[in-house]
């Protein structure tokens, strides 16, 4: 009865709301924005809300079931009023809201050019350093899968610099026919440089002679019934073409500046993905995932949400010389999005859909890219070791996140009183392990036990890379005594924009004369808030960061135990 009075009440109050254009903020109980929208005329809109007949949408039915009160603020147009609900929703991250999560550390693909024999590297920045850049790829696991076929394919060289220099034989890999050793000369640099020259190609989406020997591969292992073989031929032949049908992008003749849309959704998922195309050809390629994605809306309401906050946030960057001649004059959709009307008026941007050949090739093109993100993102955070995106949700909801943390890192420090003093560093994405991001640190500047200082100096080893992604949350073990280390050291090397927690273990509440003993649950620290936030153990927030706490801590452990030995097993020998 409760809820169906509050909802009366509610209702009385849409009906005296005004007639006009505006924005309604949806308010929980405890005040918070659940959600933002517009409308044309505020009282028609906000009355369909509050119907005792409820709603056929769970989602909606769910939001207004949690709605106290709501606001509203009048704008003169239905044009300023999309303007202020896609700033608001960028501002207020509200729960039930369509948002976009910008992905700016999707990976590159780089060739210093300059060097006497260039290598393919695996980046996370483009630099102006004159060196060329392929990419963005969807996940970095397509972009190492395509570089490893490329270095295994054509030979190149795979040492760091410093190796490569001071290298006086063949490695095993020219043993094993893997590497042309340029390191010793064994191949002269006119020849390395025509490989290099035909990669280049391949990336630039001139790879049809590779292509083809990947299909014939895979037609071959099918034919002996090899299976996982022709499975490894047809993974390397989508990474490839992906990459290569984006590189290769082009209008011929073409002057034109537009975007192209792709849209993918898979259940409660969805990903959107931009092409940039000026002057006739792709400059970038953008990445967004979209959270909180309701199953029931359309794909053109999704669209909507989608572009309308792109175009008004980059509107807004440009007014403030932030992103200058990056407004396209068209974008060409795959749907009409729903209120396309209304968008064009606003935005000032034509909606286009396919009228040509090359129209609907574009947009093959950005649809594969958003099917294949959203699949590597699902595959990442939902496979093995992984919790999936609902425990990254959860947990930027629980921990008051301001962005979704994809990249998650943990560190964590082991010694015996002094002794044998590592850290270790364990790295989350998408809610999956990645073991190759992995890193052991043994102390160097750190006498006696001060894990302050042992803290101190891992994080600023890590952090003074600038050329690693930095992680959207780092998780300390520890309360708020190891919370306040951390920021204080992140503040010091003037590291901004990432998200810091202390994760405590559960406490034991007993003495001798207790019959039960009583536990606490996990409990999280926030820097500015003097309560912890309390994780249950059914959560998949408390799933996930456990996992990854516990992971660091036994990463940490073994490292030290590894060294201990080694010491141990030294002074026997003597």
């Amino acid at each position: 009865m409760e809820n169906q009075a509050s909802k009366a009440v509610l209702l009385d109050l849409a009906h005296a709301a005004a007639t006009s254009p505006g924005v309604y903020l949806m308010k929980g109980p405890q005040g918070e924005i659940i959600y933002v929208g517009k409308a044309k005329n505020l009282r028609n809109r906000l009355t369909t809300y509050f119907q005792p007949a409820g709603h056929e949408n769970p989602r909606t039915e769910m939001m207004v079931g949690r709605v106290q009160r709501f606001d509203v603020i009048l704008t003169e147009t239905e044009a300023e009023a999309l303007i202020l609900e896609c700033t608001l929703i960028k501002k207020h991250k509200p729960k039930f809201n369509v948002r976009l999560k910008d992905d700016k550390a999707y990976p590159y693909l780089r060739i210093q050019l300059g060097d006497a024999y260039p290598r393919l590297e695996y980046v996370r920045r483009v630099q102006r350093d004159g060196a060329r850049y392929f990419g963005p790829f969807p996940s970095a696991w397509a972009a190492r899968q395509v570089m490893d076929l490329l270095v295994e394919s054509f030979h190149l060289r795979d040492c760091s610099d410093n190796a490569f220099r001071h290298r006086t034989r063949p490695c095993i890999l020219h043993q094993m026919g893997k590497c042309t050793a340029a390191c010793v000369g064994k191949i002269d640099q006119n020849t390395y440089r025509e490989q290099i020259d035909e990669v280049i190609a391949i990336l630039e989406g001139r790879g049809e002679r590779l292509t083809a020997q990947l299909r014939k591969g895979m037609e071959d292992a099918s034919e002996r019934e090899e299976f996982e073989e022709a499975a490894y031929y047809r993974d390397q032949l989508r990474n490839l073409e992906v990459v290569t049908q984006t590189q290769g992008v082009h209008e011929a003749g073409s002057q034109r500046d537009r975007d192209v849309a792709g849209l993918s959704r898979k259940g409660s998922d969805a990903h959107g993905t931009l092409l940039r195309i000026r002057g006739g050809r792709m400059i970038a390629v953008q990445h967004y995932h979209l959270q909180n994605t309701d199953p029931a809306l359309s794909d053109a309401e999704i669209l909507r949400d989608f572009l309308s906050q792109y175009y008004v946030d980059l509107e807004q960057r440009v007014g403030k010389g932030e992103e200058p001649g990056l407004v396209p004059s068209e974008v060409l959709v795959p749907l009409v999005p729903a209120e396309f009307e209304i968008m064009e008026k606003t935005l000032a941007i034509g909606i286009r859909q396919a009228e040509t050949a090359v129209d609907r090739q574009l947009l093959n093109v950005a649809r594969s890219n958003a099917d294949y993100a959203l699949e590597q993102l699902l595959k990442r955070s939902k496979g093995e070791g992984g919790h999936g995106l609902e425990a990254l949700e959860e947990a930027q909801d629980k921990l008051h996140l301001p962005k979704l943390p994809h990249r998650i890192e943990c560190y964590d420090i082991s010694n015996l009183q002094g002794q044998d003093a590592v850290a270790s560093r364990v790295v989350f994405v998408d809610g999956a392990p990645d073991k190759n991001l992995y890193r052991r640190y043994k102390i160097k500047t750190v006498e006696g036990a001060n894990d302050f200082a042992m803290m101190k100096e891992v994080l600023g080893r890590r952090f003074s890379h600038a050329d690693e992604a930095l992680p959207d949350l780092v998780v300390v073990d520890g309360g708020k005594g190891q919370l306040a280390q951390a920021v204080a050291i992140l503040e010091e090397l003037e590291v901004q924009g990432v998200s810091v927690v202390g994760l405590a273990k559960a406490r034991v509440e007993s003495d001798f004369r207790a019959t039960e003993v009583k536990s606490s649950h996990e409990r999280i620290f926030i820097p500015n808030r003097k309560n912890p936030v309390p994780l249950l153990p059914h959560t998949a927030a408390y799933r996930l960061l456990t996992h990854v706490r516990d992971e660091a801590h036994r990463f940490a452990v073994s490292y030290h135990r590894l060294l201990r030995d080694k010491r141990s097993l030294g002074k026997s020998g003597n």
